[in-house]
């Protein structure tokens, strides 16, 4: 299909969402072939932990994340800068560059609140709406 309809993102030509679509499918079958059949469970656990209870750390991840927006530190020359953006700068990209500084602060925010998530997914609470 590439030959006469070449595969174009920005166009979302039919092309590269039949590419997307197959590479999705391989990713699929990859995963499934890993868990499924070869038993590799922990591996996914992370991804159950989340799963479980998926609305509630969204709400509570996007609730924490504005309140990092709205309080407000002073720089060293005493301006003020949200605390997201405090920590990333003094955490993240003091020594990972700008843009893995952002990788890295995002990862970090992940973790984080898989730490609460595990709480409830051992004790077994599932928050449904």
């Amino acid at each position: 299909m590439n030959t006469w309809f070449p595969i174009n993102k920005n166009l979302w030509t039919s092309s590269y969402v039949v590419f997307t679509a197959g590479v999705a499918l391989l990713f699929l079958g990859a995963c499934s072939w890993l868990v499924d059949s070869r038993g590799y469970r922990r591996v996914v656990a992370p991804f159950v932990i989340f799963g479980v209870n998926p609305i509630t750390v969204f709400v509570l991840s996007s609730l924490v994340a504005r309140l990092m927006g709205l309080y407000k530190l002073a720089r060293p020359d005493s301006t003020p800068v949200a605390l997201k953006t405090y920590i990333y700068e003094n955490v993240f990209a003091s020594w990972a560059g700008p843009m893995n500084g952002s990788l890295f602060f995002a990862l970090a925010y992940v973790l984080a609140w898989l730490v609460p998530m595990t709480i409830l997914y051992r004790k077994k609470i599932f928050i449904k709406i």
